[in-house]
């Protein structure tokens, strides 16, 4: 039996359809899936990262809060019944890697 390749998992999930990702001078690119990556051994090849939006609520305190600029909670309700005392209630979205 022959010895497996560096990038066999990377090579099975670009067959299934997953999208590749190639390192070049320290930094990720995407690999054009138009054509067939080459999986040199010596080149480094991931899965591309998923991108999962995220939301959360953000109290704004007044200064010296206990010590607190703001604190940021899972849902409106959390961040509306944690205090009264804050000055703002601010709905905010970001994008993280999965």
């Amino acid at each position: 039996m022959g010895t497996r390749h560096k990038h066999a998992d990377v090579i099975i999930a670009w067959a299934n359809g997953e999208e590749i990702e190639y390192k070049w001078h320290g930094e990720w690119h995407d690999w054009d899936n138009n054509s067939t990556p080459s999986f040199y051994e010596e080149c480094e090849y991931r899965i591309k990262p998923k991108r999962v939006k995220k939301e959360g609520w953000v109290n704004v305190y007044p200064d010296n809060y206990f010590g607190e600029i703001a604190r940021i909670f899972p849902t409106e309700y959390l961040a509306r019944e944690y205090t009264s005392l804050s000055v703002a209630c601010i709905r905010i979205e970001w994008e993280e890697e999965v």
